[in-house]
């Protein structure tokens, strides 16, 4: 396994699901980070590109070595599988905020969520639902932080961080303006106004995917990256951070943290192997994932992903679980999770 580190040579933009059609604004977010199939998407090209691809070959079914090893079509992964994406901070891997954490601002003080004692019905049946356990005036989750790998641990293991990295320190936002063109008549479209906010990594950030299936692969040194198609800079190494270690000591109740993104078939809870059972969760905003289907030359259905930093609480044994992955697509990356403990 190898890891691919980009390095975006500007500002970045990762398409969501919206359409400009769907906002009178024309305004668009940029997606950060980018979903699984994304980063993965780009690795893919990267490699076909390093086995001297033709890709108009490629769509005509021909160049089967290197569809079979990068897949067939948008959700095939051939022969490889991936880890990620995740951020690189100074070379280490930054994981996301569980969002069961609560931090106040005005205190400087850390709280928790856990299940309530209380059983509520709710859509997904019965559930605790999480209250506040250790209360902090003014804290709330964070959604858009991230920790390192030694303040995780301290998480999952029950205990505070120490310290986290909010997103102002790793990349901010830039606004652009544009204006739809008609190639065919070399003119603008009048009216076609948009606007769009860029990322732009700060200098010791990068994005990174581990790659397993393509060690031998050495891609050109610049790929297109992001939804204009702007260049960032590739380096491949051997894998830069060792993943967490699974706490499964606990074996009567314990929680699941999302890394990545989870692909749960529209659902909020992954699919469980029997005995285990959810018993309560905390989940931030869904992140609806779109794109495009080039061999096919259609739009992808739409899919709502649970986002990363989801915590589920969960009752029965953790060794039942296999593998660092749940749900759908785990082999593009999606639902890779890590086990800490659960303390009532």
């Amino acid at each position: 396994m190898k890891t691919w580190q980009f390095e975006p040579l500007d500002s970045s933009f990762f398409r969501g699901a919206r359409s400009f059609q769907q906002n009178e604004q024309g305004f668009l977010e940029s997606q950060f980070p980018p979903t699984a199939q994304t980063l993965a998407g780009v690795v893919r090209s990267g490699i076909a590109e390093g086995m001297g691809v033709d890709w108009q070959a490629f769509r005509n079914g021909q160049q089967q070595e290197i569809a079979d090893l990068i897949g067939h079509d948008a959700d095939h992964a051939g022969k490889l599988s991936f880890v990620g994406p995740y951020l690189l901070k100074d070379g280490k891997r930054l994981y996301p905020m569980p969002l069961h954490v609560l931090y106040s601002s005005q205190n400087d003080a850390w709280g928790k969520l856990a299940p309530s004692e209380k059983e509520y019905a709710t859509d997904m049946g019965k559930r605790h639902l999480p209250e506040v356990v250790d209360q902090a005036e003014g804290a709330k989750p964070l959604e858009d932080a991230w920790l390192d790998a030694d303040n995780i641990n301290r998480v999952l293991n029950g205990e505070d961080p120490t310290s986290f990295h909010k997103k102002d320190g790793l990349f901010k936002y830039e606004s652009r303006t544009g204006i739809a063109r008609n190639n065919h008549k070399r003119t603008i479209e009048e009216g076609a106004l948009f606007f769009t906010r860029h990322i732009r990594l700060k200098g010791n950030i990068k994005l990174a995917m581990d790659v397993n299936g393509a060690d031998d692969i050495t891609p050109a040194p610049m790929l297109r990256l992001g939804g204009e198609g702007r260049m960032a800079h590739v380096a491949v190494s051997d894998v830069v951070d060792s993943r967490l270690r699974r706490n499964d000591t606990q074996t009567e109740q314990f929680m699941l943290v999302l890394l990545t993104h989870g692909d749960f078939n529209g659902k909020a809870e992954p699919s469980l192997p029997e005995d285990l059972k959810i018993i309560s969760a905390c989940i931030g905003k869904a992140v609806r994932e779109g794109g495009w289907d080039y061999r096919k030359r259609r739009p992808k259905p739409l899919k709502s992903l649970v986002p990363a930093g989801s915590v589920y609480f969960i009752q029965g044994d953790a060794s039942k679980l296999q593998g660092n992955h749940i749900g759908e697509r785990t082999r593009f990356g999606y639902g890779e999770f890590i086990i800490g403990k659960w303390e009532q």
